[in-house]
């Protein structure tokens, strides 16, 4: 069975593959850069740690499963995967270790948001620079929590310590967990009016693209904080920046961003309020060894012609049938 990788130059996706290769010693797992060609054109499992196009799939006549190394799979062509035959599965947050890292992330964003640490660090570089040396605790405020999944309920667990008051929306508000008042998704606006931060927790998709528009700003408290773990395309990012100009919006913690690989002319890191980090939230220890645990169980599913729990399609003529 033929399994390639495909994924960036970076440090990160070369210890996975590191450790996918260790995993299964008895078999090739290839490498196959992003946007280069594919090493092979029979392949049958794929793993993806980023984009997987139609034309990727188009040159893998073989390929009948792909596992991506995270959470999300909205880099996936889910629609020519399906037309093609493709199981496609994620990797749950809760399942990996991702979500833990993620949350620890979160709540570090949230506290140099807050302290305006990016600010400090400038004016160490530029002493002409004189920061406001007070800022806002966490401690009494509220936070609102924009998703209560895997990643979302490890961030209310971290925040308890802090003596905030935690809101939050989710499909399921009545699932909640203790001491957290929750809104549906319809009511976002209500959860957040009267939060000092929004944090955002949620998977991205077509529907809820630029969810945090200038309205949604504007419906928050003047001065709110903005910390987004989740993905870039849920905020309008023009918007934020106004935002942030007219002080609607006081300082923001994001580690996703629209456009990724973060580019150093991207307006964002413009602003020493916004704490601005290159998509590395989940990358720690724990991520990585979870990760290689989790896709080496699902291939040996795939092996087995086992369906794994995390499958996301379903594909009318699978190339490879599995059983549930």
């Amino acid at each position: 069975m033929k399994i390639a990788f495909i994924h960036q130059k970076d440090q990160f996706s070369e210890k996975l593959l590191e450790g996918l290769r260790a995993k299964f010693s008895d078999r090739e797992v290839l490498s196959w850069i992003e946007g280069e060609e594919p090493p092979t054109r029979d392949l049958e499992i794929l793993v993806a740690m980023g984009p997987v196009t139609r034309e990727d799939l188009n040159s893998q006549p073989k390929l009948g499963f792909i596992q991506t190394a995270t959470a999300g799979y909205e880099n996936v062509d889910l629609e020519a995967a399906g037309e093609l035959g493709i199981w496609v599965s994620s990797a749950p947050s809760g399942m990996t270790g991702n979500a833990e890292s993620v949350a620890e992330f979160a709540i570090l964003l949230l506290l140099a948001a807050s302290r305006r640490l990016g600010t400090f660090l400038k004016s160490e570089e530029d002493r002409a620079l004189h920061p406001t040396q007070i800022h806002p605790a966490l401690s009494g405020k509220t936070v609102c929590i924009v998703g209560l999944g895997a990643i979302g309920e490890r961030i209310v667990e971290r925040l308890r310590a802090f003596g905030v008051k935690i809101v939050a929306t989710d499909e399921h508000p009545e699932n909640a967990p203790h001491g957290v008042t929750a809104y549906s998704p319809n009511q976002l606006k209500k959860a957040i009016a009267d939060a000092d931060y929004v944090v955002l927790g949620i998977p991205a998709s077509k529907a809820n693209e630029d969810l945090i528009n200038s309205d949604m700003l504007h419906a928050m408290k003047r001065g709110a904080i903005l910390v987004n773990i989740a993905r870039g395309a849920l905020v309008d990012e023009q918007a934020l920046i106004e935002a942030v100009k007219e002080g609607q919006i006081a300082a923001a913690g994001l580690d996703v961003v629209k456009n990724e690989p973060l580019a150093l002319s991207n307006p964002l890191l413009q602003f020493p309020q916004l704490v601005v980090t290159p998509h590395i939230a989940g990358f720690t220890d724990i991520m990585l060894h979870g990760t290689i645990d989790y896709v080496g169980q699902v291939i040996e599913d795939v092996t087995a012609n086992k369906r794994p729990n995390s499958v996301v399609n379903l594909p009318k003529a699978p190339r490879r049938p599995l059983q549930e």
